[in-house]
């Protein structure tokens, strides 16, 4: 019986031993190089406050104009007394129209009300409307420099709160100095790290057969202060091969 568990517990001792697992102690390596673009300046989105003023400070066929970071999408909005039989349709050239029907009995908040439904009913409008009271708020959908609002003829207060910008960046680089993840096979945490070299490039030396994941973290665009993992697989089927990840490409 003693003689058969040590035959049993030498064979298991051989069979793990020739087991390959993901991790150190092969021939192989993975590499890889990072390249970061760094986010020099944080874009802004135009906003405009556009204050109504009653029915009776408005006349048949006023309009104000409304612009975007698209010059095919500049607007005019012009304001139309059911009363008068005459158009009141300005007609400006390179500009879409938005009529708002009004009477000169409406006050203030209805006109910003009726306002405000011209608005959002326009089909892909480049902007967002609320409305506060008689104020409405315009906010523009993409981070770009637009042409201040005009009020045209009317007697509205148009202000600019914040002055649209364009998120600025830099040219790509390569990534020196940054910390690089691997993850050996189905394991929950990095297994090891590296840094990138000055021309952005690292690798994973003396790795066995199996599965690997790498990674690296930046920073997200979209989120100020979110961090936002970069991550590829790759496998190893073979001593002394190379896999080659490519590039990763972050912010920072």
């Amino acid at each position: 019986m003693l003689k058969s568990l040590s035959i049993f517990i030498f064979t298991l001792f051989i069979f793990s031993s020739c087991k390959k697992i993901a991790g150190d102690g092969g021939t192989s390596a993975i590499r890889g190089t990072v390249t970061g673009t760094e986010l020099a300046t944080p874009g802004q989105a135009e906003t405009t406050d556009v204050i109504c003023t009653n029915g009776a400070s408005i006349e048949h066929g006023d309009y104000w104009l409304l612009n975007s970071a698209n010059t095919a999408k500049y607007y005019y909005i012009y304001y139309v007394n059911p009363n008068w039989i005459s158009n009141a349709d300005p007609q400006l050239e390179g500009r879409i129209g938005i009529p708002v029907s009004f009477n000169y009995s409406d006050s203030n908040l209805d006109i910003a009300q009726k306002t405000q439904t011209a608005l959002t009913g326009v089909s892909a409008a480049p902007y967002t409307v609320t409305r506060t009271q008689d104020i409405l708020r315009i906010v523009h959908s993409t981070f770009a420099l637009v042409s201040d609002a005009d009020n045209g003829t009317t007697s509205f207060a148009i202000d600019v709160v914040t002055q649209g910008k364009v998120q600025g960046t830099q040219s790509v680089a390569p990534a020196g100095d940054q910390r690089v993840y691997i993850v050996y096979g189905d394991n929950a945490f990095y297994s090891n790290t590296v840094r990138t070299n000055e021309l952005g490039e690292f690798s994973f030396e003396g790795l066995q057969i199996g599965s690997y994941k790498v990674y690296v973290l930046g920073n997200n665009p979209q989120q100020p202060n979110a961090t936002l993992k970069i991550e590829k697989s790759g496998k190893i089927e073979a001593k002394q091969s190379i896999v080659d990840l490519g590039e990763f490409e972050i912010y920072f």
